[in-house]
């Protein structure tokens, strides 16, 4: 759909500087009064389960609990150019990425971590990659053992749970997965998942 940044679509229309988004359209036809994108997913274990939802113009007061945090887009490139954001990420209480820029995409499924923040993030866990889905998987006696994910973005901590940090097992053989395999969603960004 594209909602992202409209400087991404510079160059991308012949004859044309930039495309707006639909965003950028709802606003100027006075659709919506702000541009704001809400954006809702709930987990899913069914392949057929629709469950996602996007709220143009403000957010679904349904959607969540307790304050929406806001937070500037980053000054670092490349992330200064999408949904970028300062953060660091601790695995339990302990650091594996010092405050740095990410990118907030609603279009990628797993988390992907710069390489030395997901070598740590492997270590912890125990994880190995599994060369069918060239996700870690991990044993049912390391997962007891998985600890939160957490992101500190603006002063706020989001943790990523230990059942949020793993793919929906019933959704196993979708990826070239085993059945009784346990598979985390976190991901080394430098590594390519489709080759």
């Amino acid at each position: 759909m594209g909602i992202g940044p409209v400087a991404l679509t510079r160059g991308t229309v012949q004859s044309t500087n930039s495309v707006p988004t639909v965003t950028d359209n709802l606003k100027s036809q006075n659709k919506i009064s702000t541009e704001i994108i809400g954006v809702s997913y709930n987990p899913t274990n069914m392949y057929t389960t629709t469950n996602g939802e996007l709220t143009f113009g403000g957010v679904d007061s349904s959607k969540y609990t307790g304050a929406i945090t806001y937070t500037p887009i980053t000054k670092t490139s490349p992330a200064k150019f999408y949904w970028g954001i300062d953060q660091t990420i601790n695995y339990g209480s302990s650091k594996i990425l010092s405050s740095t820029a990410g990118i907030v995409d609603t279009g990628t499924t797993l988390v992907l971590l710069a390489s030395d923040a997901f070598n740590k993030y492997k270590s912890m866990t125990g994880g190995t990659m599994d060369p069918n889905t060239g996700l870690l998987s991990i044993t049912q006696e390391q997962y007891n053992n998985l600890q939160n994910l957490n992101f500190n973005i603006g002063g706020t901590t989001f943790p990523m749970t230990p059942n949020a940090q793993i793919w929906p097992r019933t959704l196993n053989t979708y990826i070239g997965g085993s059945v009784g395999s346990i598979y985390l969603i976190v991901g080394n960004v430098s590594f390519n998942l489709f080759k």
